[in-house]
């Protein structure tokens, strides 16, 4: 676990001049830093193991913010970084706490997009065109999305999911009128659906119909 040293006091001493500062980071940012533990704090330190440190600190204080985040739900690594923004982090900061928490394996993108996409395609029936918007506006990386978005598309049976739609949605007495097939047709591309998926499956959809008069 990654708990947070106990606050001590460190120096830095530049051109013969000294700072005492009480600084808040995690136990492995603090030994990261050089050969130093909470046994002998304080420490006088370089200026450049100074800003480090100082930068450790902020940056322990967003991946304890991301923490609290990722509690209330899954998070992408673009989305986490963007809410710390939204909070008052400065960019690297954000991005550097929201990469450190992918390091530490909280947030995993691939079972995330897994359950993303389950949940669009059984929950709210989209296409795949619908899916790979609102994959893409969550901000999952490209490399997650490339890697495993195709094979996710090949698990879902999306014929049924548009069946399931047009069965719901669909009056077929109206199917002549054209104004009602182009806003039919127009719903369902919203949806996700291709034009050739939708006129095939209301082919099948009629002609069920038709076997079952």
């Amino acid at each position: 676990s990654q708990e947070g040293a106990p606050r001590e006091n460190v120096s830095a001493d530049e051109d013969s001049h000294s700072e005492r500062r009480r600084l808040t980071v995690s136990s492995r940012m603090l030994f990261e830093i050089g050969n130093i533990g909470v046994n002998v704090l304080p420490y006088s330190l370089t200026t450049e193991q100074f800003d480090l440190l100082e930068y450790d600190e902020k940056l322990w204080e967003a991946v304890k913010k991301g923490y609290d985040l990722l509690s209330y739900g899954d998070n992408t690594e673009r989305r986490l970084a963007m809410k710390l923004r939204e909070r008052g982090f400065m960019a690297d900061i954000a991005e550097d706490a929201a990469a450190y928490l992918v390091s530490e394996g909280v947030i995993d993108e691939s079972g995330q997009l897994e359950r993303f996409v389950t949940g669009l395609a059984e929950k709210k029936h989209y296409g795949p065109a619908r899916i790979r918007q609102e994959v893409i506006r969550h901000g999952f990386s490209r490399e997650i999305v490339s890697e495993k978005l195709n094979s996710l598309f090949e698990e879902i049976d999306f014929y049924s999911q548009l069946m399931y739609l047009l069965e719901r949605k669909c009056d077929i007495s109206s199917l002549d009128d054209m104004k009602y097939r182009q806003k039919l047709y127009a719903a369902m591309q919203r949806q996700g659906y291709s034009y050739s998926d939708i006129k095939d499956a209301v082919r099948d959809l009629v002609s069920n119909e038709t076997e079952e008069s």
